[in-house]
C-alpha cells in the first residue's frame, strides 16, 4: 500500500512540474515582447486612457514689448483649445522650490529673492497680515484643488480665502488667475492691500508667456489652478563654473568656428511675417516644429559635446541643463500622478522642449502631443 501511494505521489508530481513548466514557455511567449521592460509596460496602457502631454516651446514674449498685443495670440489660444487642456504647467518657479531656498544657505536665500521677487514679497504682505504660513496656505490650496472645482462651484468668500493662501505659497499666477475671475464690483470689496491688488492686475495684463497664454487659456477653458514647473537647483554650479567655462571657450576653434553661424534668419524672418500678419500662431509652429527643434537643440546644446575642453566643464554645462530638464519633467510628473488620463499643457522655454519630451516618453502611460497636430 505504502509504495502504491509513492508510486502515485510520484507521477502527479512528474505531471504538475510538467504543467508548471508549459505554463511557464506560454506566459513568456505571450507576455515578453521585447527586450525592453519600460516598452513593455507602455503596451499595457491603452492610448485613449494615457496622459497627454503637450509641451509648448516658447520664447520670452516679454522681448516683444511694444509690439505684444494679445490679439497676437488668439489663433493660438483657438488651436490649443482643441486639444481641451485639462491642466496647464507655466514656465515659473515652483512654490516649493521658492521655499526650499528661503530655507537653505545664504546662497539660495538670495537666489530665492533673485528668481522670486514679486512672489516673496507679496506672501510676506498677506502672511503678516492674516497671519497665514506657507505650510498652512500650501496644505489649503491642496485640498481645494484636490476636489476638482470648476468655476461655478467656488463662492466669492471662498474665492478670497483661496487667493490669500495661494499669495501665501507663492503661487501668484494661480493668484492670478483667481482675480481675474471677479468684477470689478467684487474686487473693491477685498480688504486685500492696494500693493496687492495692482500686482495681481498688472500679473494678468502682462504679456509674459504664463499670464498671455496661461492665465487667458485657463480662463477660457475655466480652469482653476496653473503649475508653475520651472526649476532653478542648477544655479548654485553654474556660477561656480561659468567663468571659468566662458574663459576656456574663447579659446576653443570649435566653438569660435559655431559661432559664424549663430544667427537664425529663417526663424527671424517667420516672427516678423507673423508680426505683420498680427498672428503668432505660424511663429509657434515653427519653433515648434522638428526641422526648428533639431537645428536649434544641435547648434545650442551639440558644441559641448564637441569641444573637449580640458577642465571638462564643456560635459559639466551640457548635463547641469539635463539635469534641469529632467527635474522639469519630474515636476510634471508629479503633477500628472494624481491626474491619470487627462490633457495636460505645459508651457515652457522652447530650448528645454526636446529634453522634457525625451524623459517623459520614457514614462509607462503617457503619450506625447504636438502643436503642429492640432487643425
Amino acid at each position: 500500500m505504502k509504495i502504491s501511494l509513492r508510486v502515485i505521489l510520484t507521477i502527479f508530481l512528474l505531471i504538475f512540474t510538467g504543467c508548471l513548466k508549459e505554463m511557464t514557455d506560454k506566459e513568456l511567449t505571450v507576455s515578453i515582447e521585447s527586450e525592453d521592460p519600460i516598452k513593455n509596460l507602455q503596451k499595457l496602457t491603452p492610448n485613449e486612457f494615457k496622459t497627454n502631454i503637450l509641451i509648448l516651446g516658447v520664447p520670452p514674449l516679454n522681448v516683444l514689448r511694444k509690439d505684444f498685443s494679445p490679439t497676437l495670440l488668439d489663433s493660438l489660444i483657438i488651436t490649443l483649445k482643441k486639444y481641451n487642456p485639462e491642466l496647464l504647467c507655466i514656465d515659473g518657479i515652483a512654490p516649493k522650490e521658492i521655499e526650499a531656498f528661503l530655507l537653505n544657505s545664504e546662497y539660495h536665500f538670495k537666489l530665492a529673492h533673485t528668481l522670486a521677487s514679486k512672489e516673496i514679497e507679496l506672501a510676506e504682505l498677506v502672511r503678516k497680515k492674516y497671519k497665514i504660513t506657507f505650510f498652512k496656505a500650501s496644505a489649503f490650496t491642496d485640498s481645494v484643488f484636490q476636489l476638482d472645482l470648476n468655476n461655478t462651484d467656488i463662492t466669492f468668500s471662498e474665492r478670497i480665502e483661496l487667493i490669500k493662501n495661494l499669495l501665501a505659497s507663492y503661487d501668484i499666477y494661480s493668484a492670478a488667475l483667481q482675480w481675474s475671475y471677479l468684477n470689478t464690483q467684487e474686487k473693491n470689496k477685498v480688504d486685500f492691500d492696494n500693493k496687492i491688488k495692482n500686482a495681481l492686475d498688472v500679473l494678468i495684463n502682462s504679456n509674459d508667456e504664463n499670464s498671455s497664454i496661461g492665465i487667458r487659456l485657463a480662463r477660457e477653458k475655466k480652469i482653476q489652478k496653473l503649475y508653475p514647473v520651472n526649476d532653478y537647483s542648477d544655479k548654485i554650479y553654474l556660477d561656480k563654473i561659468s567663468d571659468k567655462l566662458y574663459e576656456e571657450m574663447l579659446i576653443s576653434e570649435v566653438y569660435l568656428n559655431s559661432r559664424k553661424d549663430i544667427l537664425d534668419l529663417e526663424t527671424d524672418k517667420q516672427l516678423k511675417q507673423s508680426l505683420n500678419r498680427k498672428n503668432l500662431l505660424p511663429f509657434f509652429k515653427h519653433i515648434n516644429s522638428t526641422d526648428y527643434i533639431l537645428r536649434s537643440t544641435n547648434k545650442n546644446w551639440g558644441i559641448y559635446y564637441k569641444m573637449f575642453l580640458d577642465s571638462g566643464l564643456d560635459r559639466s554645462r551640457v548635463s547641469l541643463w539635463e539635469m534641469k530638464c529632467m527635474r522639469i519633467a519630474a515636476n510634471i510628473r508629479e503633477i500628472s500622478s494624481f491626474n491619470p488620463g487627462k490633457n495636460i499643457l505645459v508651457i515652457i522655454d522652447v530650448s528645454a522642449k526636446p529634453f522634457i519630451e525625451q524623459y517623459l516618453k520614457s514614462m509607462g502611460d503617457v503619450n506625447i502631443k504636438q502643436l503642429n497636430d492640432l487643425n
